[in-house]
């Protein structure tokens, strides 16, 4: 951990109460009270899920890696609708199905190389809180009690609607709901339901039942991190209701500041919708991994700045292949470089290279300014990218032809493992991504190639054959300097669908989308 980085520099984020980029202060420095949404475990969990946990971690670790000492709690929905609805179709408890897919989320976890909260809670951990804190809302008037279950009245709390930025009337006239003859107020949320049959109840001052989705958060932020908090994170679609009935419940129950700073994430979309298991447009966690591997995605959601949407589309995928294979290229050839022993009686020269040297300090304090600016992730890697570009053009120019590895030199083999601290001592940490094999990373994204190339053969796409064969008929070509029919090749696989990259590592290839 860095020592208390945060006091010399501020760290800005945008807070979704004010809608504006805020100096991050909280409330007792250097501790800070974060709280994460986490999901509800009813089915395996779906890539735009790994958004929220992804996102939710990388609060975490940047503000531990600036000296803050974080108090991280994440929830695990266990009380719920639609785990009682999945546990009535498997004709087993909602307890069996919570507890069966909180174990299988673990392991997503665990196969995203994810950081763990410093603690992870439940809601029927949670019930005799849960309890207390609607006796204190009722006592305060901001809730009734009607045939047994406990209602808050929107209409008490006077600032609701203030973190969506949605009026109360509007609302009110555009309720899509039933009428509740037992609400004074259509918008009137549940606290307290009455348990009915094949559903989980716990005695309670109003009858046997089983609290409302809203109130849960409230009661686990209150229980492990006290009545104000200084992050509260979630997705945007948890803006309204959710979030908003939070601030009415605690505020409500307090009379104090819920909480100081929220965050929200923006969704993962498939087509021009978010991806969701209502909605049947998703790809499972597992199964993405399957296919791609945690690297893909975890560079993916980093390539992203969290404010703004994810489009799952081919194009999207083909880019963030490509730009991984960039950086690795680039890591295979620091791994070779900073090994590559002088030849006996070498008089190698560092011209090239001198220029580079320390690059990556100045690199890296590029990146870390990015991240004090609302962890732009994607900011960050484009200084990463501009660096690699050095690279391959130094690379070249010390090669002295195109597609030549340049002679080893002291100061090269230093460039390269300064290069290679960057990635995997300092950047990685940050962004948790460039810490694996490069042949491994390579390997695993020239196979996915040749599977797309595979089911893409009908749109007339060569063979994995023939682009081999029309790379090494140019790279003979640019050997003997005959650039017209190096670009003519090019051109010709580009007309085809297959576009050539260049770099340090050769001539590799992807299928344009």
């Amino acid at each position: 951990m860095s020592e208390r980085r945060y006091e010399e520099k501020a760290f800005y984020l945008t807070n979704s109460l004010t809608g504006k980029r805020e100096e991050f202060r909280p409330a007792a420095p250097p501790r800070v009270t974060y709280y994460s949404c986490g999901p509800t475990v009813y089915g395996p969990l779906h890539i735009g899920n790994a958004r929220a946990l992804v996102v939710g971690e990388l609060i975490f670790r940047w503000l531990k890696h600036i000296g803050y000492d974080v108090n991280f709690v994440r929830n695990y929905t266990d009380v719920d609708d639609k785990i009682i609805n999945r546990a009535n179709e498997e004709k087993t408890t909602a307890d069996e199905i919570a507890d069966r897919y909180i174990a299988y989320c673990e392991e997503d976890l665990r196969l995203l190389a994810l950081q763990k909260p410093v603690k992870t809670v439940r809601v029927r951990d949670t019930i005799p809180e849960i309890i207390q804190l609607i006796e204190r809302i009722i006592a305060r008037g901001h809730a009734y009690i009607v045939d047994g279950e406990v209602l808050y009245s929107i209409e008490s709390f006077s600032t609701y609607g203030k973190l969506s930025g949605k009026n109360v009337e509007d609302l009110q006239a555009g309720a899509r709901v039933e009428v509740d003859k037992k609400k004074r107020n259509p918008m009137d949320f549940s606290l307290w339901k009455p348990q009915k049959a094949g559903e989980p109840g716990w005695d309670s001052p109003w009858g046997k039942g089983r609290p409302g989705w809203h109130i849960e958060c409230s009661a686990m932020v209150w229980r492990w991190l006290g009545e104000t908090i200084d992050i509260h994170h979630g997705g945007q679609d948890l803006m309204f209701p959710h979030h908003e009935n939070e601030i009415a419940q605690s505020e409500g129950a307090t009379g104090k500041t819920f909480c100081r700073h929220w965050v929200h994430h923006a969704f993962l979309t498939s087509g021009n919708e978010k991806m969701s298991k209502s909605l049947g447009n998703i790809l499972t966690i597992r199964e993405f991994i399957e296919r791609y591997s945690a690297e893909v995605l975890r560079f993916i959601f980093a390539s992203f700045q969290y404010r703004s949407s994810i489009p799952y589309t081919q194009a999207m995928m083909s880019q963030a292949l490509g730009e991984l294979e960039r950086i690795y290229l680039a890591k295979q050839w620091a791994v070779n470089a900073a090994a590559q022993a002088l030849p006996p009686g070498s008089h190698a020269t560092d011209k090239e290279w001198t220029p580079l040297v320390a690059k990556a300090n100045a690199v890296y304090q590029a990146i870390e300014e990015e991240m004090f600016n609302d962890l732009n992730t994607p900011g960050a890697l484009g200084h990463l990218f501009a660096f690699v570009r050095e690279l391959n053009r130094t690379e070249v120019q010390a090669a002295g032809k195109p597609g030549m590895r340049a002679p080893a030199s002291p100061v090269r083999a230093q460039v390269a493992r300064e290069f290679l601290e960057l990635l995997e001592k300092r950047v990685q940490p940050l962004l948790n991504v460039f810490a694996e094999n490069p042949e491994t990373v390579l390997a695993k994204i020239q196979a996915i190639r040749l599977t797309n190339l595979g089911s893409s053969q009908a749109d007339g796409l060569p063979s994995e054959e023939e682009i081999q064969k029309f790379i090494q008929e140019r790279n003979e070509a640019r050997k003997n300097k005959d650039f017209k029919r190096a670009d003519e090749i090019r051109e010709l696989l580009d007309s085809r669908g297959i576009v050539l990259v260049d770099s340090v590592q050769g001539t590799m290839w992807r299928a344009k989308t």
